[in-house]
C-alpha cells in the first residue's frame, strides 16, 4: 500500500458505531493511511436492532457512571445516533484533511452484518470497531495515553490463502507504522501442515519479528480466545466467507478494544 503512481489507491472503508469505540478504529485507520495513498469511506450506522429494543415497553437504559435506571425512547435514541454521526464524520473528516486523502461519509440505518458484507464487495480493506459500547458522549476518553495499552500486539489470522498473504502485509504494516509486536496466528485443518505455513509466512515477514501461535480447524469462538488471550490491539483477517456470517460479524464486532481490518 505505499504510495505509486502506478498503484490505485487503496479503497478503505470505516464502519464507525459509537465515538468509544471509534476512537481506536481511528487510530489504527491513521497508521494504515500514514504513507499510503487511499480513499476514505465512512459509513456510520444505525442499529435497526438497538432501534426494535427501543420499541419495547421493557426496554431500560442503565447509565454506567451513575448507575441510573430510565426508559429507552426511539426518538431519544435516534437523537444520540445524529450526534454521534457528526462527532464521527468531524473525526473522519479531520483525519483524511490531516493526510491529504479523499474522504465520503454516509449514515445508514440496517443490519450491521449485512451492511458490512454489502460494502466489503467494493473495498481492498475495511475497518470495523467493537459494537453496542455505552452511547453516551460523557464517557469519551483522549485517543492517547489509555492504561494498559503498552506491549498490546497487533493479530494476523494465516491460512497461507491469498487473501491472507494481503492480511499479513496490512498487520506488518500497522506492526511497523506503530512500533508494535505482531502475532501471527497460524490456521491449518491439519496439524502436518503448520511448519509449512510457518515457513510461509516467515518467508513474506522478512526481517519482521513476530510471535507464532497455532490452531488447527478452529471455529469462530475458539479463533476469538485466541484473539483474546493474545491482548490484541487490532486483528487483521483475509475475506473468509465462515467470517462473513452475522453470527461471526456480531462476534467479531464486541472484541473489546480491537479494531478488526477485514481485507479483500
Amino acid at each position: 500500500m505505499s504510495r505509486s503512481a502506478r498503484q490505485p489507491p487503496a479503497r478503505i472503508a470505516v464502519m464507525l458505531v459509537n465515538l468509544e469505540s471509534d476512537r481506536a478504529t481511528l487510530e489504527t485507520l491513521s497508521l494504515l493511511t500514514g504513507e499510503s495513498a487511499a480513499e476514505i469511506h465512512g459509513l456510520f450506522v444505525e442499529d435497526i436492532e438497538l432501534l426494535s429494543l427501543a420499541g419495547l415497553p421493557l426496554a431500560r437504559e442503565v447509565c454506567r457512571l451513575t448507575h441510573v435506571q430510565r426508559d429507552v425512547q426511539a426518538p431519544e435514541l435516534e437523537r444520540q445516533f445524529r450526534i454521534q454521526a457528526r462527532a464521527a464524520e468531524q473525526a473522519l473528516t479531520a483525519l483524511a484533511s490531516r493526510r491529504g486523502l479523499p474522504c465520503s461519509f454516509r449514515t445508514v440505518r440496517g443490519e450491521p452484518a449485512t451492511l458490512l458484507r454489502e460494502t466489503l464487495e467494493a473495498m481492498d480493506l475495511m475497518l470495523l470497531g467493537a459494537a453496542r459500547q455505552a452511547l453516551s458522549l460523557a464517557e469519551s476518553r483522549p485517543l492517547a495515553g489509555r492504561s494498559g495499552d503498552l506491549g498490546r500486539p497487533v493479530v494476523v489470522v494465516f491460512d497461507g490463502s491469498e487473501t491472507a498473504q494481503r492480511a499479513l502485509g496490512v498487520a506488518v504494516q500497522l506492526a511497523r507504522a506503530g512500533v508494535h509486536a505482531l502475532t501471527v496466528l497460524l490456521v491449518a485443518n491439519d496439524p502436518a501442515a503448520l511448519d509449512a505455513l510457518r515457513t510461509q509466512a516467515t518467508d513474506r515477514l522478512g526481517r519482521q519479528p513476530a510471535v507464532f501461535r497455532e490452531a488447527v480447524e478452529p471455529d469462530t469462538g475458539e479463533l476469538i480466545r485466541l484473539v483474546q488471550s493474545s491482548r490484541a490491539r487490532s486483528l487483521v483477517i483475509g475475506r473468509n466467507e465462515d467470517l462473513l456470517t452475522p453470527d461471526s460479524i456480531e462476534r467479531l464486532r464486541n472484541l473489546p478494544g480491537c479494531p478488526v481490518v477485514l481485507v479483500s
